[in-house]
């Protein structure tokens, strides 16, 4: 069975690798696999503008947009369950694709899951009841929590340690290209439009992808060392000597030839350290709320009553995200993952508690529009401070934090609570502004960010420039 290793190998007697631009198969390796991100940013977003397709808010007769194809409607418990049924599939599909991706590949795996996003829009173009709506998002959430398992495994096995952080932000970077063009689009063309528009990304990454070369990590697994070979040197570049690379991604698959058991994970310091803190900063990620602001963007807008358009406002935040999302391309290897991760969560909890007082005052004062400035603000720098840091590095500590022999079902385990924690929020997040009020949500958000700057500071290792060797040494102290 093959391992999904660090990417940490010896190369000390190796020459220095072409940039990146001249590794051109890396870089259209990892651009390709991106695409699955970028599917997951549409299904992701898609709610914001659908959903006022189809929804009928209390004391309402008709949907906000009735000028759409759909000839049913629902109400808002049924449409929080079209919103957190993308949660449920991806929950279901966490832990089976990192066992598929060793069985099969990561090629067949990544080609599986577009065609599970490719299904998702296919079954919502012609939807014409609720239940067929929630058996696509369903399909979507395969998709979703799939490629967020297999994406990172894939990057981390085929870019050289050199590269790591640089290509693992294409991730994110790709995620909120798919949230922001969702967006847009979802407001200048009807329902069935929108999902034939977005069904042409999942057939980009299964044409794209199949011509990518397999994992060198992978091969090497099922004993196909010549192809092992053969694909390395096609992704760094002709010039360079792949020896040392092949040797060490060999020697690392033979010094943890057996997975470890559970009695064994659990005695091991370092294991569990590993298991805690990827799940912890996975699970930060989702409790901060991202995934319900992304969801509901615009009912918080047309709740907060600014004189902003909702649809301007909601453009404003996703464009935040898309552009913020460059910048981890650039300084991500320029301080540590720690750094990062608590910069992020102490700028989310500022914003989160500024949103609170927004709505908390607006209760209290009889005239607050003099505070109208506040919602927009803080949410575009709630998306600064996530893309800057619980964005794109708990993926990253996902692929250098797990020794080979539990990087399997450590990684699906870690998925898993990321989605579990994402369905409790995506699906509490409107019952808890209409039974305590979004002032209470958006304090209760503010608080787990303060949280997690503790959890960081006192329990994540730190990961940047270290080989898996010294993170598992630094672990076990």
């Amino acid at each position: 069975m093959s391992r999904r290793l660090s990417g940490n190998y010896p190369d000390t007697n190796t020459p220095m690798l072409d940039t990146p631009v001249r590794q051109f198969k890396q870089v259209v390796a990892v651009t390709s696999v991106s695409l699955g991100t970028f599917c997951a940013g549409t299904v992701l977003s898609w709610t914001s503008p659908a959903l006022s397709h189809i929804e009928i808010l209390p004391n309402a007769t008709e949907p906000i947009s009735s000028s759409s194809p759909p000839n049913f409607t629902v109400n808002s418990k049924e449409a929080a369950v079209i919103a957190s049924t993308l949660t449920i599939g991806a929950l279901v599909s966490a832990i089976p694709t990192g066992y598929f991706a060793d069985k099969v590949g990561r090629k067949i795996t990544v080609i599986a899951l577009a065609a599970a996003f490719f299904v998702n829009w296919c079954l919502i173009g012609f939807a014409n009841n609720f239940t067929i709506v929630v058996a696509a998002r369903f399909f979507a959430g395969i998709g979703l929590g799939g490629i967020c398992v297999v994406a990172p495994m894939y990057i981390g096995e085929i870019t050289h340690a050199s590269y790591r952080g640089l290509f693992g932000s294409f991730l994110q970077l790709f995620l909120s290209g798919g949230i922001l063009f969702t967006c847009l689009a979802g407001n200048f063309v009807n329902w069935t439009y929108l999902s034939v528009i977005l069904a042409i990304v999942p057939v980009l990454l299964g044409a794209t992808f199949a011509f990518m070369p397999e994992s060198p990590v992978y091969l090497l697994g099922k004993n196909k060392r010549n192809r092992a070979e053969k694909n390395l040197q096609e992704l760094r570049g002709p010039f360079y000597d792949i020896s040392d690379e092949i040797n060490g991604m060999e020697q690392e698959l033979m010094e943890h030839a057996k997975n470890a058991g559970i009695i064994e994970v659990v005695t091991n310091r370092a294991h569990m350290r590993a298991i805690v803190s990827a799940v912890g900063v996975l699970a930060f990620q989702q409790l901060c709320g991202i995934n319900a602001i992304v969801f509901y963007t615009l009912s918080i807008f047309r709740a907060a009553g600014t004189d902003v358009s909702p649809f301007l406002s909601a453009v404003i935040i996703d464009l935040t995200q898309f552009l913020c999302s460059f910048v981890p391309i650039v300084v991500t290897e320029k301080a540590n993952r720690k750094f990062f991760l608590m910069l992020s969560s102490i700028g989310m909890m500022i914003c989160l508690t500024g949103l609170g007082m927004f709505f908390h005052l607006k209760i209290i004062l009889s005239d607050a529009s003099f505070l109208a400035f506040i919602p927009l603000s803080s949410l575009v720098l709630f998306m600064v401070s996530f893309c800057m840091g619980y964005g794109p590095v708990p993926w990253m500590l996902l692929s250098e934090l797990f020794a080979p022999e539990i990087k399997g079902i450590a990684s699906g385990f870690a998925i898993l609570c990321n989605w579990m924690c994402a369905f409790l929020v995506t699906f509490s997040f409107p019952i808890s502004n209409a039974a305590f009020g979004s002032h209470v949500t958006f304090y209760i958000l503010g608080c787990v960010m303060g949280i997690a700057t503790l959890f960081v500071h006192f329990v994540v290792p730190e990961t940047r420039g270290k080989t898996l060797a010294q993170i598992q040494d630094e672990m076990n102290r």
